[in-house]
């Protein structure tokens, strides 16, 4: 390989004037030397800076359009990006020709966008540009009529006029007849829609990535197993690595069954007035439940804003004791405040049914050490038969000032047609917040 030939080639796909045959060459250079492939990773991240300064955009005003100034002989470079597809650990390399924006953004429902980028509605979305949808919902439509909404946290980039690549987060996906064979690509792998309704969850176990998808209508084909097995509807599998590094279909998450909630697109209702002074506040446990492949449940997720036992493998909403255990957690809101009120948010464990919290007992302290007893409560097990938003619950109780909130769980709900003595049970909870009144 010559160093200033890889260099013309790699340079003539970023300027777009790279034909089929120079393609052909580019990848064979790149499927024959790590080096080749080491090189082009370095220019493809120069690139993608460039790309990603250049496409800042300024906003005109509420409702009006986004303008993202391209200027100078950088228009073309912007406008062409490589699209890479990384198979497996041998990192193949297939160099696409670059497609024009196609996916639009039909709606957003209570939306945060990572860096400076910002989207409207009816807006087209870049090509070959990482986005981040922090928080809420957003909802995005092709010309073939596939239906793709998101979650936030999520990171996803479109590469494809019928394609997306989700990085992080979850999805669900319609692709109605005419658009058979749109593709989700994550990174453990390729999911095709073959006509259907499914979703996804993009998560990881702290070292491989971890999938979860789930068909509520038609079928899908998994490529990213050997043999391209499909899956029907009502078919929940999560997508693992093996020991010896295949990638393999399971029915079942660290003794859970998969299950895949489907995105909730509306705003929530909840009795939410004022300020929530737990929002974002560091919460302690004693123990909380943690398993492999990214079954792990931090107390932290209690204030994190997210609700509705929302996430994915790595990275999920909400709290769950040790097996077994009722549990208990400790907010602290890092300074003394005059409270009255908390608002909770029961768990169902992601609809799986075998966890959450009953009876409860609330304590309060100024100092982290002495604790008094201020209410006790029950919660009601969550309906996983209704669709929508989890109901808040609101305790209310003779305002007293405290820096710290202690919930202690005195009883939890079990799966109920599993015997009491199986493990996999304990108390949890979604989201609590903290009011003055």
């Amino acid at each position: 390989m010559k160093p200033d030939r890889l260099d013309h080639l790699i340079q003539a796909l970023f300027d777009g004037l790279l034909d089929d045959d120079g393609r052909e060459e580019l990848n064979a250079l790149l499927l024959g030397s790590k080096d080749a492939r080491d090189r082009y990773r370095r220019a493809n991240d120069f690139h993608a800076t460039l790309l990603r300064r250049s496409s800042a955009v300024e906003h005109l005003g509420e409702g009006e359009t986004i303008v993202m100034p391209v200027r100078g002989k950088w228009r073309r470079r912007i406008a062409t990006v490589a699209a890479v597809a990384v198979i497996g650990a041998g990192c193949a390399f297939f160099i696409q020709k670059p497609e024009s924006p196609r996916a639009r953004l039909v709606t957003t429902v209570d939306s945060t966008w990572g860096g400076d980028i910002r989207l409207a509605a009816n807006q087209k979305l870049p090509v070959s540009t990482p986005l981040e949808l922090i928080r809420g919902v957003a909802e995005l439509s092709y010309p073939s009529g596939a239906q793709v909404t998101l979650e936030g946290p999520c990171r996803f980039q479109l590469d494809k006029a019928e394609a997306i690549t989700v990085l992080h987060g979850r999805a669900s996906v319609h692709a109605p007849p005419g658009a058979q064979g749109f593709r989700v690509d994550t990174p453990g792998g390729r999911f095709v829609d073959l006509g259907t309704r499914f979703g996804l969850a993009v998560g990881s176990d702290g070292s491989q990535p971890v999938i979860l998808t789930e068909v509520y209508e038609g079928e899908i084909e998994v490529q990213a197993v050997a043999g391209k097995p499909r899956l029907s509807q009502g078919d929940a599998r999560a997508l693992l690595q093996d020991a010896d590094g295949s990638r393999l279909l399971s029915p079942s998450l660290d003794t859970d069954p998969v299950t895949v909630p489907k995105i909730i697109s509306k705003p929530m209702a909840t009795v939410e007035t004022g300020v929530n002074l737990a929002l974002g506040k560091p919460v302690t446990s004693p123990g909380h439940c943690i398993r492999p492949h990214g079954s792990v449940f931090p107390p932290g997720n209690l204030t994190d804003g997210r609700t509705n036992d929302s996430g994915v493998p790595g990275d999920w909403s909400f709290w769950l004791a040790p097996n077994g255990e009722n549990g208990e957690f400790t907010v602290d809101l890092e300074t003394s405040r005059r409270i009255g009120r908390i608002s909770l948010q029961n768990t169902a464990n992601r609809r799986i049914d075998d966890r959450g919290t009953e009876n409860f007992q609330v304590h309060v302290s100024t100092d982290g050490i002495h604790f008094t007893p201020v209410i006790e409560g029950k919660l009601p097990r969550i309906d996983t038969r209704a669709d929508g938003a989890f109901p808040f619950h609101d305790f209310t109780f003779g305002a007293v000032e405290a820096r710290y909130v202690k919930i202690v769980v005195t009883s939890h709900y079990r799966h109920p047609d599993r015997p009491a003595s199986d493990k996999n049970q304990g108390g949890g909870l979604n989201e609590i917040r903290v009011f003055s009144r």
